[in-house]
């Protein structure tokens, strides 16, 4: 018996459905492009700017125009697939005026109502169903079809954004799908909760079903017929939901190139409910947590009505800025956020032969936009096969295939198959001008992390066979070994044993890491187990890989075919949105310290490529990307571009001793002048224990600078001045005094132009007069270096170049100008040595006194 779930209907006809196909493989009966006859006594009822016309199992959506937009055709689940039906007019549970369909399942034991009810422009939908208790309704479908069938559907996971009341970064929960057909004039709108959008065809839908008790079931959607709106906005006014926000910018990414111009961010309040007066503020903040725009406006807003607004702000150059905008009207409210920012054009000199800057996102979408930003940011590398030839060369680029085999033991009775495999696998990777082949991925985990278990077997059933086939095509493809998750040493030692060394050209890794911060870099002695074990860091993972490759294989080239920052809001063992920028910046840095040959950024977008839209707040792999969901840019975009900037054709020289065991420095040799990394770990290297509650903790804003301590650090110095960069990129000058530059550091890494952190020995002496009416500036300088070295005297009155001092030698350089008296001031002598090729400068300004 079919529970009363809903009102007696008024009336019954029974009518045979005949607009879907009844059953699995079924021709649809409707052609495209036309709707099925209805009866003349077909029921029919009015909404707002459309009507429903029932006739049998079909419910068609007609436009204000009379013309047919959607045949709605029942549901189906499991073996249950209605083929019939009748329709009459009844009422929703509230007594609002419904079509309800009782539908003819053919399976004993269930049934199937629909209840059809319009709100206005809102039609909501409502199936009820009797099955045996616990049937999964997981993969149940809504039948429908536009018309005609050409009509464009496109959808989004739409999620609402919300805070934790213990605290912490807002984020976005409670996503649905929303479905978009575009018909000319009104679009439909289909917010269908928990559907798997991949699940879908011309005729059906994915619409789950719950258990409301033992063998009742129902699903809902509702649908929304109205002009043009963002599916945000969509979502609020179909399913009736007191206040909507929805953010955006007229900018792909949100990314805006030049400050010549106001960064724009539009919004949208929407009122699903009943009139109200609305109170819109708009908050934005920069980098520094300055206020950088602030608005608040009353709203009065009918049902179903929506407030346009705006806010327009200026950065003054480079920079990321946090816009809110909030709408709250008693208890009802709501809130979204964007992110934007101003990242300038920038041209690179190194390309793909040379760059260890690379991308490692599992999927893409494709568009311009996407590859312009790309190659802004200077990835020269793919990890995956995504791009055309004539995209690839428009980029610079070049790119690998990686390909997990079915098993580690598959095809090990099977040579026949295990040849075609590879002969396959080589033909489509050749087609894909793949140039390395990554062999499987995190094997390593399989019999958890450093079992060794499969690392031989790894060698002879897969690495061997396949590099042999390579060899024997002549192929250009390198081989690339199976990706370890983490460093794990001991299954890695079992492939070299093996014999790996012989039969790949790389060596890939995943430095995992938790939380603590990328240098952290204990041995492996030190190493705990476990998910949130130490085993997962960066550094010290890659200096192991780079120990065991030079005792063991010095020919294999290093790559990190993911590096990341998991930005999960709110968790202890993730990266807050600030710390993901200093990390993808110091990322990148410890990563050429180590000779690594890529390190390939997991991943561009956030979400999953199984689920591209979709958002789960407690699900880490939804958190990688360097753009959110919505495309807005992560503060880890900048700190990535910052690391491609001035990495760009850079050299490793080496770590620096600064005299103390927490201050950390690195100097690169770069075509721009000698580069220095500094930062301190006065607050150690483990991250987010402060408030921490379990898994949860309450993590801080972006733009909050949570590092204690700040280290006064002095330096030598040239010139006037010196050039710091922060972690996004920003760029400030520290004057220099006396020859040395005062800077304050802490834990996020920042780089100088303009230290003297390489030192030429070298003596000056300075001597100024005045005899008979001529002013004698004489200064002498000494090679206390045990290579020549090439000096530079700058005085008041000139300048004077002498090359090739030998070792211990003295020059002499004098000025002379008429004069009754030399004033006081200051000469600057900087010496030049050789040193591997590179150039090292040291400038010594020395005052004197005139007379």
């Amino acid at each position: 018996m079919t529970p009363s779930l809903h009102s007696t209907p008024l009336s019954r006809r029974s009518l045979l459905g005949a607009a879907l196909a009844g059953a699995a493989g079924t021709a649809v009966v409707v052609a495209a492009g036309t709707e099925p006859a209805h009866a003349a006594d077909a029921v029919t009822l009015a909404g707002d700017g459309y009507s429903l016309v029932a006739s049998g199992m079909t419910v068609t959506l007609r436009g204000a125009d009379g013309d047919a937009r959607l045949l709605l055709g029942g549901y189906r689940f499991g073996a249950v697939k209605p083929a019939a039906g009748t329709a009459v007019l009844g009422s929703a549970p509230d007594g609002t005026p419904a079509v309800v369909v009782d539908y003819v399942t053919g399976v004993e034991g269930t049934s199937v109502r629909g209840t059809f009810t319009p709100r206005g422009r809102r039609l909501e939908v409502v199936f009820d169903m009797t099955a045996p208790a616990g049937t999964s309704m997981s993969s149940g479908t809504l039948r429908r079809q536009a018309v005609p069938t050409s009509v464009v559907e496109t959808f989004s996971g739409v999620p609402r954004w919300t805070r934790d009341e213990r605290g912490g970064v807002p984020f976005e929960a409670d996503a649905v799908t929303v479905f978009e057909e575009a018909f000319e004039g009104d679009h439909v709108y289909l917010v269908l909760p928990g559907s798997n959008a991949s699940w879908r065809d011309p005729w059906s839908m994915n619409l789950p079903g719950k258990e409301l008790s033992p063998g009742v079931f129902r699903a809902t959607a509702d649908l929304l017929v109205s002009p043009p709106v963002d599916l945000g906005t969509a979502r609020t006014l179909a399913t009736g939901l007191p206040l909507g926000v929805t953010l955006s910018t007229d900018r792909p990414f949100n990314l805006w190139d030049s400050a010549a111009s106001p960064l724009v961010v539009d919004g949208v309040v929407s009122n699903g409910g009943g009139a109200k007066t609305v109170t819109v503020r708009w908050t934005v903040r920069d980098w520094d947590g300055e206020v950088v725009a602030a608005r608040r406006t009353v709203h009065t807003v009918a049902p179903g009505g929506t407030v346009d607004t705006s806010v327009s702000f200026t950065l003054p150059g480079r920079g990321i800025a946090f816009a809110e905008l909030s709408a709250d009207c008693g208890d009802d409210t709501a809130f979204a956020r964007i992110n934007v920012a101003l990242l300038p054009p920038h041209s690179y000199t190194e390309t793909w032969a040379t760059s260890s800057i690379g991308l490692a996102s599992d999927y893409l979408k494709d568009t311009e936009a996407e590859r312009a930003l790309i190659k802004r940011l200077g990835m020269r590398w793919g990890r995956h096969p995504q791009f055309t030839p004539e995209q690839l060369a428009a980029l610079g680029m070049r790119q690998n295939r990686l390909r997990t085999p079915p098993s580690p033991t598959a095809f090990v009775d099977d040579p026949a198959g295990l040849a075609a495999y590879i002969e396959e696998e080589i033909n489509t990777a050749e087609r894909q001008q793949a140039a390395y082949y990554e062999l499987a991925n995190e094997w390593n985990m399989r019999g958890g992390v450093l079992s060794g278990q499969g690392g031989a077997e790894y060698v002879a059933n897969w690495a061997a066979p396949f590099k042999a086939r390579l060899r024997e095509r002549g192929s250009k493809i390198k081989l690339m070994s199976v990706a370890l998750a983490g460093m794990d040493h001991v299954y890695a030692s079992r492939m070299f044993d093996a014999g790996l060394a012989d039969h790949v050209d790389a060596f890939a890794l995943h430095p995992g890491r938790g939380n603590f911060t990328p240098d952290f870099a204990p041995t492996p002695d030190q190493w705990t187990s476990g998910s949130e074990g130490s085993y997962w860091n960066f550094l010290g993972a890659v200096r192991e890989a780079r120990r065991m490759l030079d005792e063991r294989a010095p020919h294999l080239e290093l790559w990190l075919t993911e590096a990341y920052s998991s930005t999960l809001p709110n968790r202890w063992w993730k990266d807050t949105y600030r710390q993901s920028a200093e990390h993808a910046l110091l990322t990148h840095l410890l990563a050429l310290s180590e000779g690594v040959r890529q390190a390939q950024w997991f991943q561009f977008y956030d979400s999953r490529k199984a689920n591209p839209t979709g958002v789960k707040p407690d699900d880490h792999e939804y958190h990688y990307g360097i753009v959110m969901r919505d495309h807005s840019p992560k503060p880890s975009l900048l700190g990535l571009a910052a690391a491609a900037e001035h990495l760009d054709g850079a050299r490793f020289v080496r770590w620096l001793d600064l005299g103390d065991e927490d201050t950390k420095g690195l100097l690169f040799d770069t075509p721009r002048g000698p580069l220095t990394a500094l930062w301190s770990r006065a607050d150690g290297y483990v991250l987010n224990t402060e408030g921490r509650d379990g898994s949860f903790f309450p993590a801080p804003e972006p733009w909050e600078d949570v590092w204690k301590t700040k280290v006064p650090l002095t330096l030598p110095a040239a010139g006037q001045k010196v050039r710091q960069i922060d972690t996004i990129g920003r760029e400030t000058t520290i004057p220099v005094r006396d020859g040395v530059a005062e800077l304050v550091l802490d834990g996020s890494p920042r780089l100088y132009y303009g230290l003297q952190v390489e030192e030429v020995a070298f003596a000056v002496e300075v001597d100024a007069r005045t005899v008979g009416g001529v002013a004698h500036l004489a200064v002498r300088a000494t090679n206390e270096e045990a290579t020549p070295v090439t000096v530079v005297v700058e005085s008041p009155y000139g300048t004077r170049t002498i090359p090739q001092v030998a070792p211990g030698a003295t020059v002499r350089a004098t000025f002379e100008k008429r004069g009754r008296a030399v004033p006081n001031g200051s000469v600057t002598v900087t010496a030049t040595r050789a040193d591997d090729g590179r150039e090292i400068r040291f400038s010594r300004t020395v005052r004197y006194v005139g007379r």
